[in-house]
């Protein structure tokens, strides 16, 4: 029987409250790629659990993600990424690869 070597999932109303992308059951073999979804219409911010919406310090400000943007990040777990907005809420889209 195959194995899969990716799986995809998305987190919808990603808010002004950081919140972990995936749980901790889920595991990438090589990294996650992200994309914020096309129709969102504010940026989401993309790291740690310590993540803001790139106003408060250098050190916490996420990674900007506009609508329809995407990264990919050597991060195995998809619990240990965060995501957030400055103002109401995003959709963003995962694969674990």
């Amino acid at each position: 029987m195959p194995s899969s070597n990716f799986a995809t999932g998305s987190k919808n109303n990603v808010g002004t409250s950081a919140a972990a992308i995936g749980t901790a059951s889920e595991v990438a073999k090589k990294g996650i790629q992200i994309v914020s979804d096309p129709n969102n219409t504010v940026v989401v911010y993309i790291g740690d659990d310590t993540v803001t919406a790139g106003s408060s310090a250098p050190s916490t400000d996420g990674y900007p993600l506009q609508a329809g943007d995407t990264v990919v990040i050597p991060v195995f777990h998809p619990s240990e990424v965060y995501a957030v907005t400055a103002s109401s809420t995003a959709t963003i889209h995962f694969m674990l690869i």
